[in-house]
């Protein structure tokens, strides 16, 4: 089974100026462990016309009790993201790959920064699959919820940033 999250950000900025947040690493490990993480390094790197940000957090696992028991007391998240080249208007397109570690559970996809009005867009779409047999249906449910989160409260952090 596969489920779609597609969910967008706004904000009041150039994309230029959501890019420079985004690839920021102390950004980075704010959304992070404004989300909940325990803990939360970021990497930051640039060659040629590519950024890749590694993201890595650590969660505790507040899961119901069929899905807790595969993956225990906390749930270590690897995140990359590689983003191409600006075009002329500040708009990028970028991929990723969140690593669940040992975990029956992937989430994979695309991200893309536009313009918007006068401000920009940040748009997240991804699959997210869980290979459990049975429950893997539910154990989606709960990622989803965990991901919209997420991306919910990434916004309302990258808006205090860009507003501070």
């Amino acid at each position: 089974m596969t489920t779609k999250i597609d969910q967008a950000q706004h904000y009041t900025v150039p994309p230029e100026d959501v890019f420079a947040m985004l690839s920021d690493p102390e950004f980075v490990e704010r959304k992070c462990l404004a989300s909940g993480s325990i803990e939360a390094s970021a990497d930051v790197t640039s060659e040629d016309a590519t950024t890749t940000i590694v993201s890595r957090r650590v969660l505790p696992a507040k899961l119901p009790g069929f899905a807790k028991k595969f993956v225990g007391e906390t749930l270590t998240l690897v995140e990359t993201q590689r983003w191409g080249d600006a075009d002329p208007d500040g708009s990028r397109r970028g991929t990723f790959v969140v690593d669940f570690g040992n975990n029956p559970i992937s989430f994979t996809g695309e991200v893309l920064l536009t313009a918007d009005g006068d401000g920009s867009k940040v748009e997240t779409r991804g699959d997210l699959k869980c290979t459990v047999p049975f429950v893997g249906g539910k154990i989606e449910g709960v990622a989803t919820e965990w991901i919209t989160k997420y991306l919910d409260k990434e916004q309302r952090v990258g808006t205090e940033w860009l507003d501070g």
